[in-house]
């Protein structure tokens, strides 16, 4: 199953963000979607996952995005936005919860009973088992994105968009979660192979979780290939008006 997309325009109030967009994911891949600041990156995810209006097509399995219901569209895909994003005041517990919900009408999670079975190995995979009772608002940075991850695994879509999930992260856990997000890409969620769409500012984790990177500028795709060739310095410095290479040596 790829998601497929054509012309795609978005943006905010009378502001154009994305300017035309056409690319496609294809089943079991993992996507970098890289560029500076303001370059749509967010945007593009949430158009990926049907959340903002957009003109052009967002295709997935062939059906627009667009024509389809919010729980249809969340059996398939699963947003993590950025911590900036989240407001409401439930426990752990309950926020990991929520992400079974979102999905509920698969097999996977047919009765509350397997739901909240889920939801329990989900918080252990991602080390806040022990913060169950704890509000989101008692949470350090690094908690409440691991709080985040927790819940979007939770979902079970076989699509994971991340919008900059190593945020506040310290270096084992932004460790811990390359090791997570690769070991789920390798699997298949029902009879679909898993596949990463994902927005870093972290260059070098980007490379650790994805092999394939899509990058933005101006609203528009300047690259999209291995994601090998698009760390290279000549392109960064196109993509970033700096000199990344150096800066990082």
């Amino acid at each position: 199953m790829d998601i497929i997309c054509k012309g795609i325009k978005a943006g905010y109030g009378k502001t154009e963000v994305l300017k035309g967009i056409d690319f496609t994911v294809r089943s079991g891949e993992k996507v970098f979607i890289g560029g500076a600041n303001g370059s749509g990156k967010t945007t593009l995810l949430r158009v990926l996952a049907g959340i903002i209006p957009h003109e052009g097509e967002v295709l997935i399995g062939g059906k627009d995005v667009s024509s389809m219901k919010r729980k249809e569209v969340a059996r398939l895909i699963a947003l993590m936005p950025q911590t900036s994003d989240i407001y409401f005041p439930y426990t752990v517990y309950e926020t990991v919860l929520l992400g079974t919900y979102a999905s509920s009408g698969s097999m996977v999670f047919a009765n509350r009973a397997s739901g909240a079975e889920y939801a329990q190995k989900c918080m252990e995979d991602c080390g806040v088992a022990e913060l169950k009772d704890r509000h989101l608002d008692e949470l350090s940075g690094g908690q409440l994105q691991r709080v985040l991850l927790a819940r979007t695994f939770a979902q079970g879509s076989p699509f994971l968009f991340l919008d900059e999930p190593g945020n506040n992260l310290d270096i084992k856990y932004r460790a811990e979660l390359c090791d997570k997000l690769n070991t789920w890409s390798s699997g298949k969620t029902g009879e679909i192979d898993n596949t990463l769409v994902a927005v870093f500012h972290d260059l070098e984790q980007a490379k650790r979780c994805c092999t394939r990177a899509v990058m933005l500028k101006e609203g528009r795709v300047i690259f999209d290939g291995d994601i090998t060739d698009a760390m290279k310095p000549g392109m960064l410095m196109k993509i970033y008006d700096f000199d990344v290479a150096s800066y990082m040596a």
